[in-house]
């Protein structure tokens, strides 16, 4: 989405930018939903992770685990206050002759915003593959080597 951005604008200061939104409304989309992934948000791919690791990590180091959940929160503020910035906000003119995705633009918006929210609803697909790989090396090295081994 930057990257598109930038081939239309020619800069990448977030400063530079206001009530996006309203000039390309399908890349306003394509940005919230990276941005939304980026924050975690439960339904999109980086929640399961997120979720798994911090339920992992809770049983074993619950004052890491509870530092670095407060992480988020400034994750969503910096998140969020960048896509406010950006996409919302009063208009500026000079970025009127902005033209939104068209033919082959769509291909990444589509095919990143798919895994993304395909990841996010079935996590089961992703993450069979993981426990696969995980599970024989978690009998090869055994309990004692993973849970708080080396730490």
């Amino acid at each position: 989405m930057i990257g598109n951005l930038y081939e239309k604008s020619h800069t990448r200061n977030i400063s530079d930018f206001g009530g996006l939104a309203n000039q390309v409304p399908i890349l306003a989309v394509g940005f919230m939903l990276a941005g939304f992934a980026s924050l975690g948000l439960p339904g999109l791919a980086s929640f399961p992770a997120e979720f798994t690791i911090f339920v992992g990590a809770f049983n074993v180091y619950k004052e890491f685990t509870v530092l670095a959940i407060s992480g988020i929160i400034f994750t969503a503020v910096y998140i969020l206050r960048m896509l406010g910035n950006i996409l919302f906000g009063p208009s500026k003119p000079e970025w009127d002759k902005l033209t939104d995705i068209k033919g082959p633009e769509w291909v990444p918006l589509l095919v990143l915003g798919s895994v993304l929210v395909v990841f996010g609803i079935f996590p089961s697909l992703l993450m069979d593959m993981v426990n696969s790989g995980v599970t024989s090396l978690f009998a090869k090295l055994g309990p004692s080597a993973i849970v708080g081994g080396g730490f």
